[in-house]
C-alpha cells in the first residue's frame, strides 16, 4: 500500500501520527475520530484514518472511509489504491480491480496500483495479465526491499503463464534480496520440483524447515520432493509425522494416494484420494475436490465412489442435472453401493419428484443390510419415510422409522427421524405423541449448537437492544437526508418464519414483471457495511448522508446482481425486485433509511400457528432458528420481533401492505390481486399456476418446498387449535398480536 502522508495543517491528525509513532493505537484512534467529528467531510482526514484502520485490521471500516474520501475528493491515486487493498482484505476482488484500474488510469506507472491489479488478476487465474501487471509494478519500484514481494509474485505468475525461463530469473532475483524468506524458499522449491529438479528443491525445503519446522505446507513439500526423488519409505514417515501434527489434512491423504500411483493396489490409492475429496466437499472447498476427482475418474472412469462424489460436487454448485447424471452413472457402475441411491433419492424428493424418488429407494432396498453401509442405509430409510409421509402411506413411515435404529444412526439422523415421527403423528391426529417427538428432536438439535455458540442468543439480544433504543426515541434523532436519487423498484417481503412468505414468494415469482430473490442475504450486505462504519450499527444511521446511502445501495445491488437481478442503484430495472427474507422484519428501520421509497409486504399468519410451526420444523440452526427449539423461546422471539416491527410502523412512514395467510387460502384471487395493485404490477392469470411453475423451477431452498409445490390447501390453517393445551401457557404473551392481526375470535375455547 502507498505510504500514509498526514497533512501538516491539522493538529489532531498530527497528534494522531505522534500517537501512532508511540504505538499508542487506542489514543490515535480517538484522535482520528475527534478530528472527523469536527470535520466530517475532510477527505484527507478520512483517507488517513482509512489507512490507519487498514493497518489495525479493520478492513471494512477502511473501505468505507476510503470510499468516502474518494467521493469527496475524486482523483486521488493513492486513495483509490488503498481502497483497492481494503477490498482485497474483504475478499471483494471485483471492487478491488475497479479501484486499481481507476488508479492506473490516473497514473499508469503507479507501482502499488499495478501490483494490486496483478493480485486481482492472479486471483481470477489470469496469469499472463497478472505477470504483465507485476512487471509494470516492478519497473516502477526502485527500492530493492520493496521489490521483493513483487518479484516473488511475478515469478509465480510467469510460471503459471508458461514462461518458466522468466519465472526462474525472477525467483533468483528475489532470492538475492531475501535469501531466507520462507515463502520464497517454499515457492521456489515447488517450482524446481515441477521442473524435474527435485534435489535442489529439497535443499530449499530443508532450509525452510529449519525456519518453520512444524509448518504443514513445508512438510507436504518435503513429502512431494521425497516422492519425486523415489524415496517412498522416507515420504511415508513424514506423512505419519504430518498426521500427528495436522490430523485429517486432506493434502496428506492425497499424498498417500500419490505414493501408491505406480503400485498395484489402485483401490487403496482411490480410497485415500476419496478421503481428501470428502473432506474438501464437507468444507465447501470445491476447487481442489474437483481437480482430484478429474484425476481419480481419469484413472477409473467407472469408480462408483468417485462418480458419487462428483454428484455431490455438482449438487453443491446447484447443477442439478449434472448431479443426477453422475449419481445415475454411479448406480450403474455399482448397483449394490448405496451412497449414490441415497443422494439421488433425496435430490428427487427435494425437487418434488416423488415417484422417481420412490423408484430409486425401492431399487436400492434389496441392498439395505445392517452392518454394511450403515450411514447410507439410514439416509435411504429416512428419505423413504419422507416420501411415504408425503404420499400418505403412514404404515410404511412407521416401518422405516422402526428399522433405522438397527443401523446406528448419528445424532443428526436421529434428530431428523424424531422430526419425521412428529410430522407423522401430527398428520395422524396424535397431538401428544407429536409434541413429544418434536421436543426430542429439538433437544437433540440444540446441543451441538449451544456447544459452539455459548451465551445468550444473538438474534434475541439484538432485537432487545433495538427495542430499547427505539423506545427511547432514537428514530426521532435521525438527521434528514437531502433528496436521494431514484433507485430500482424494490419491495421487501418480510414476516416471521412460517408465516406464508414462501407461498407469497412463489406466487409473485410467477409474475413476468417481478424478479423474486428468495432468502439470500442481500440486506446483510447493508448491515455488514454499516457495522464497518466508525459508529457501527445501529448508531451510524443517525448521521447518514447522501454518500453513505449511495455506498450502502451499491453494496446491496451488487449482491442482488449476483443472484440475477438486473437492478442497479440508479437505473430502474425492467422488473420489480422482490427481496424475500422473513427476518428482515427486524431490519425494517435500516432498510427504510437506505430505501425510503421501498415497499414492505408483511406476511401474517395466526401467531399460535406460527410459533407451533417453527417448533415443528427441522431448521438448519443459526442465531435465529436456534430460538425455535422450545415453544417458550419461539414465543419470546415472536413477540419481541413484532413489538419492534410495530414500533417501526408507528414511528416511520413505512409503505406496508399486510396480507394474511388464511385470507390467501380463502380468497386467492382477491388477496393476490390487491397485492399486485400495491406492488404496481397488473394481475396475471398465470399466478394461479404458481405450484406448477415452482415444480418447473426445481429445488426450492426453504423448508416449505413440500407445501408450495402443491396447489392451495387448508390442512395447516388453525392447526394450533389441536395443540391448544400445549400453547395455553403462552396465550397471554401472544394475545396482543392475536387481537391486532384479527384473530381475536380464536381465543375462545372450542
Amino acid at each position: 500500500m502507498p505510504e500514509q502522508t498526514l497533512p501538516t495543517d491539522r493538529p489532531l491528525l498530527r497528534a494522531a501520527q505522534a500517537a501512532m509513532d508511540r504505538r499508542d493505537l487506542q489514543h490515535a484512534d480517538g484522535l482520528f475520530l475527534e478530528h472527523l467529528a469536527q470535520a466530517p467531510d475532510d477527505a484527507a482526514g478520512l483517507g488517513d484514518y482509512g489507512v490507519f484502520c487498514m493497518r489495525t485490521g479493520r478492513a471494512a471500516t477502511a473501505c468505507y472511509l476510503l470510499y468516502k474520501a474518494n467521493a469527496l475528493h475524486p482523483g486521488g491515486c493513492d486513495v483509490l489504491t488503498n481502497l483497492g487493498y481494503a477490498h482485497i482484505e474483504l475478499q471483494d476482488f471485483e471492487c478491488a480491480r475497479h479501484s486499481f484500474s481507476a488508479a492506473i488510469a490516473l497514473s499508469p506507472d503507479h507501482a502499488p496500483a499495478n501490483y494490486g491489479l496483478g493480485l486481482c488478476q492472479r486471483h481470477a487465474g489470469e496469469w499472463p495479465a497478472a505477470a504483465a501487471s507485476f512487471a509494470k509494478a516492478l519497473a516502477a519500484q526502485p527500492a530493492q526491499a520493496d521489490a521483493f514481494p513483487i518479484l516473488f509474485r511475478l515469478a509465480d505468475a510467469c510460471h503459471q503463464a508458461g514462461d518458466d525461463a522468466q519465472a526462474r530469473r525472477h525467483f533468483l532475483l528475489a532470492q538475492q534480496i531475501a535469501p531466507n524468506a520462507p515463502a520464497l524458499l517454499l515457492a521456489y522449491a515447488k517450482f524446481l520440483r515441477e521442473q524435474g529438479e527435485a534435489s535442489p528443491a529439497m535443499l530449499l525445503v530443508d532450509r525452510c524447515a529449519q525456519l518453520l519446522p512444524n509448518d504443514p505446507t513445508v512438510i507436504l513439500e518435503k513429502i512431494r520432493c521425497l516422492r519425486a526423488l523415489g524415496d517412498p519409505e522416507h515420504a511415508l514417515r513424514w506423512l505419519d509425522r504430518l498426521e500427528k501434527s495436522s490430523p485429517g489434512l486432506p493434502e496428506g491423504s492425497v499424498e498417500r494416494g500419490n505414493l501408491l500411483q505406480a503400485a498395484a493396489d489402485t483401490a487403496l490409492r482411490e480410497r485415500y484420494w476419496l478421503q481428501a475429496i470428502d473432506r474438501w466437499l464437507k468444507d465447501g472447498d470445491l476447487a481442489p475436490a474437483e481437480a482430484l476427482l478429474v484425476r481419480l475418474l481419469a484413472a477409473n472412469p467407472a469408480s462408483a465412489p468417485g462418480l458419487n462424489s462428483l454428484g455431490i460436487l455438482e449438487n453443491a454448485r446447484h447443477r442439478i442435472d449434472a448431479a443426477e447424471a453422475s449419481w445415475r452413472k454411479a448406480i450403474e457402475a455399482s448397483p449394490s453401493s448405496l451412497d449414490a441411491p441415497a443422494n439421488l433419492a433425496l435430490l428427487y424428493e427435494n425437487t418434488n419428484r416423488l415417484d422417481a424418488a420412490k423408484s430409486i429407494v425401492d431399487s436400492a432396498a434389496q441392498f439395505i443390510r445392517s452392518g454394511e453401509q450403515d450411514n447410507a442405509c439410514v439416509e435411504l430409510l429416512l428419505t423413504s419415510c419422507k416420501i411415504a409421509r408425503r404420499q400418505k402411506d403412514y404404515p410404511r413411515c412407521h416401518e422405516m422409522l422402526r428399522r433405522i435404529d438397527a443401523f446406528g444412526p448419528t445424532d443428526t439422523q436421529r434428530t431428523f427421524a424424531h422430526f419425521e415421527r412428529g410430522k407423522i403423528m401430527d398428520l395422524c391426529g396424535d397431538t401428544s405423541g407429536a409434541i413429544a417427538a418434536f421436543a426430542q428432536a429439538n433437544a437433540l438439535a440444540i446441543v451441538p449448537w449451544q456447544r459452539e455458540n455459548p451465551g445468550r442468543n444473538k438474534t434475541l439480544a439484538g432485537v432487545d437492544y433495538m427495542l430499547d433504543l427505539v423506545g427511547k426515541g432514537w428514530l426521532q434523532q435521525w438527521n434528514p437526508i437531502d433528496p436521494l436519487p431514484a433507485t430500482a423498484d424494490l419491495a421487501f417481503l418480510v414476516g416471521f418464519p412460517r408465516s406464508g412468505t414462501t407461498l407469497l414468494n412463489q406466487v409473485l415469482d410467477s409474475h413476468g414483471a417481478i424478479h423474486a430473490i428468495e432468502e439470500k442475504p442481500l440486506a446483510q450486505k447493508i448491515l455488514d457495511a454499516v457495522r464497518g462504519m466508525p459508529k457501527g450499527y445501529p448508531h451510524a444511521l443517525v448521521d447518514f448522508d447522501t454518500l453513505d446511502i449511495a455506498y450502502l445501495r451499491a453494496a446491496y445491488f451488487r449482491a442482488a446482481a449476483e443472484h440475477g437481478a438486473a437492478a442497479t442503484s440508479n437505473l430502474a430495472p425492467s422488473k420489480l425486485l422482490l427481496d424475500k427474507f422473513p427476518m428482515n422484519i427486524t431490519l425494517a428501520g435500516l432498510l427504510h433509511r437506505v430505501f425510503p421509497k421501498a415497499r414492505f409486504v408483511l406476511a401474517i399468519r395466526h401467531p399460535c400457528d406460527v410459533v407451533l410451526s417453527c417448533f415443528m420444523q427441522d431448521f438448519e440452526l443459526n442465531n435465529t432458528m436456534a430460538n425455535f427449539c422450545t415453544l417458550g423461546d419461539a414465543v419470546a422471539l415472536y413477540t419481541k420481533t413484532m413489538d419492534l416491527w410495530q414500533a417501526y410502523r408507528e414511528q416511520l412512514p413505512l409503505n406496508v401492505h399486510t396480507i394474511r395467510y388464511e385470507d390467501v387460502i380463502d380468497d386467492f384471487d382477491g388477496q393476490v390481486s390487491a397485492l399486485c395493485d400495491f406492488l404496481g404490477v397488473p394481475w396475471d392469470d398465470g399466478l394461479r399456476q404458481f405450484a406448477d411453475k415452482a415444480l418447473d423451477r426445481g429445488r426450492i431452498n426453504t423448508p416449505s418446498y413440500e407445501q408450495v409445490s402443491r396447489p392451495i390447501y387448508r390442512e395447516a390453517r388453525y392447526r394450533w387449535e389441536r395443540y391448544r393445551e400445549y400453547l395455553a401457557p403462552y396465550l397471554p404473551a401472544l394475545q396482543p398480536y392475536i387481537e391486532r392481526f384479527g384473530y381475536a375470535d380464536s381465543l375462545q375455547a372450542q
